[in-house]
């Protein structure tokens, strides 16, 4: 079996390796600041297309939910990028207007499509719309948060805190509906929600 990215092996870290939703691609992404496509064959995996963002290693890259976009963050930037596969345009987001962060980095995309959650310091959680990327509200969980996850829905948020606790968010008031914590938690890394909305997992 031959590597999917034989075509172009990444001259940094890999942080991004992901399927698009719909079609037989496979993207990847690092810190050579580079976004890479590559048609799966099984055979060559030949590569589609790769984007440069000078100056922007990568911290996460996700497809959007429609397969029509890539989103990027940075490691170190307080900006993220838009890569529009359908236009063949890279769409700087320089500023969201509401947004006062350092850096952003971590972040969701809801199953409906319709929001992206961007994660900032200090337990602020930024819910902005996916069609417009302009900010919609913005959350506020006890300590710092380091991981998130929508319901299969997209009514609710789970929110992670390096602390242990899980916040549940809905999404429609922004509200926080409940609270736990993680017992034996030493330090909140992630967490997951099941298909069938029935079970969380988070360590």
């Amino acid at each position: 079996c031959l590597p999917a990215n034989q075509e172009r092996f990444a001259n940094g870290r890999l942080v991004t390796v992901q399927f698009h939703p719909s079609a037989q691609v496979v993207m990847t992404a690092g810190h050579d600041r580079s976004v890479s496509l590559f048609q799966v064959d099984g055979i060559r995996n030949p590569k589609i297309q790769s984007i440069y963002l000078e100056s922007f290693p990568i911290y996460k890259a996700r497809f959007s939910v429609d397969g029509e976009q890539v989103i990027a963050t940075g490691t170190h930037h307080s900006m993220f990028f838009v890569y529009d596969m359908m236009a063949g345009s890279i769409i700087p987001i320089p500023k969201v207007r509401g947004v006062e962060e350092k850096f952003l980095r971590n972040f969701e995309l809801s199953p409906d499509g319709s929001f992206m959650l961007l994660v900032g310091t200090s337990g602020y959680l930024h819910l902005l719309s996916m069609k417009t990327k302009e900010l919609i509200s913005t959350m506020k969980v006890n300590g710092r948060c380091t991981a998130t996850a929508f319901t299969p829905d997209s009514s609710k948020i789970y929110s992670y805190s390096k602390e242990g606790e899980v916040f549940i968010w809905d999404v429609r008031s922004r509200r926080c509906l409940h609270k736990f914590e993680d017992e034996g938690s030493l330090e909140g890394k992630c967490i997951a929600v099941s298909k069938n909305n029935q079970y969380v997992a988070c360590g």
